[in-house]
């Protein structure tokens, strides 16, 4: 079941960041925002290894 969890959320962060005005445009659409789509878009991503360099994949985080 990880290895499924893996390849949607690998597959989600991609698309997040092929484009910062689809971007935009889906975060207006989910949450009913008006962001003009020529925004600046900044992610912060929050994965890490830990000391047996085991990879966590977390959220992300986005700054428009």
């Amino acid at each position: 079941m990880r290895n499924i969890h893996d390849i949607y959320d690998r597959a989600c962060k991609r698309c997040l960041s092929l484009s910062q005005k689809s971007t935009i445009l889906l975060i207006n659409g989910l949450y009913d925002k008006d962001y003009p789509p020529d925004s600046t878009v900044t992610y912060h991503w929050t994965e890490h290894e830990d000391r047996d360099l085991n990879r966590t994949l977390a959220d992300t985080i986005i700054t428009i």
